[in-house]
């Protein structure tokens, strides 16, 4: 894998916490903290790595859990897509209210589909995927497509939650993220590390 990222499992449904360091500032943002704050903490540390930014790719409880705290300890803002403010602060919304106690965060700013946010000299492509939740987005950032519980490897995001939509999460992939290089990385919310070719040629919903 890509040297500037790192990939932390976190919580009970194993999100995977991604870092993204530029290699020349050393600038980091952390994607999707899910839990296990110190968890997080600690693997900033032995990157090497300074936290100036926290971007989700959606806002259930189980990508969201220790943003509060890795806010307080970075000084960092907290982003997500202006649709995926009503489930950051609605525990109902996000499911916190039924599993690990009410969540609710209010994002400190958002970010808009094809806008580039800076992480040191490089760049991170916003890119809005609408179908696992409202306001879904994927990152691609140096060759990595970030693609939360949009793609998976062999499958797609659930979207039989509030806000999915199984035929607007296939049209999101296909007409947005299809269009990437094949050799282009794909660091998913859940699970294994893929490839677009790989998802091109075997995962049956693209089919």
């Amino acid at each position: 894998m890509n040297r500037n990222f790192i990939i932390i499992p976190v919580g009970d449904l194993e999100v995977n916490c991604v870092i993204y360091r530029c290699p020349e500032t050393g600038c980091a943002v952390i994607f999707d903290p899910g839990d296990e704050a110190e968890k997080i903490v600690a693997a900033v540390e032995n990157f090497g790595a300074v936290p100036k930014l926290i971007l989700n790719t959606h806002c259930h409880y189980d990508h969201i859990g220790a943003v509060e705290k890795l806010k307080k300890k970075y000084y960092i803002p907290f982003m997500v897509h202006k649709d995926e403010k009503e489930y950051a602060v609605d525990p109902e919304k996000n499911f916190s209210v039924y599993s690990t106690g009410r969540i609710s965060i209010e994002p400190d700013g958002y970010f808009s589909n094809g806008e580039k946010i800076p992480a040191g000299k490089s760049e991170i492509l916003v890119i809005h995927t609408p179908g696992h939740t409202l306001g879904s987005c994927c990152f691609f950032i140096d060759g990595t497509i970030l693609s939360g519980d949009t793609l998976f490897a062999g499958s797609v995001g659930r979207t039989d939650l509030y806000g999915g939509n199984e035929m607007q999460i296939i049209r999101s992939i296909k007409e947005k993220l299809l269009n990437f290089d094949d050799n282009t990385t794909i660091i998913p919310g859940h699970g294994r590390i893929t490839s677009l070719k790989e998802e091109k040629r075997f995962n049956p919903f693209l089919q």
